[in-house]
């Protein structure tokens, strides 16, 4: 049916297009490997923070409340307020403002 409405040609270029999209790994467990490897070298904006932790940072950034930093996450203020001294205690900083500054240092907008 394929070959009747694209060709022969066509159907060999989307052979080859589908191979190399799907290619198999030829040393699965060295590929992968090597893909770990690259993976734990790369380290997100937010280190050495918990991703909660960063959605927190990023929240008190924005000039938000624990309380609302708290609704907004649907989490409890207790759970907040522990959040935000773990970041505070992480980055060995005192200020909210201190934090903010962190996060657009740190953060590649």
């Amino acid at each position: 049916m394929l070959l009747a409405t694209a060709g022969v040609a066509e159907v060999l270029a989307q052979a080859g297009r589908t191979a190399r999209d799907h290619r198999l790994l030829t040393d699965p467990q060295g590929e992968l490997a090597q893909l770990v490897r690259e993976g734990n070298a790369i380290q997100p904006w937010f280190a050495p923070l918990t991703a909660r932790q960063a959605q927190v940072s990023e929240l008190v950034a924005v000039g938000m409340t624990n309380t609302e930093i708290a609704r907004r996450l649907g989490i409890s203020i207790r759970t907040t307020d522990a959040h935000v001294s773990n970041i505070f205690y992480k980055l060995d900083l005192h200020r909210r403002k201190q934090l903010a500054d962190w996060v657009l240092r740190s953060r590649s907008w």
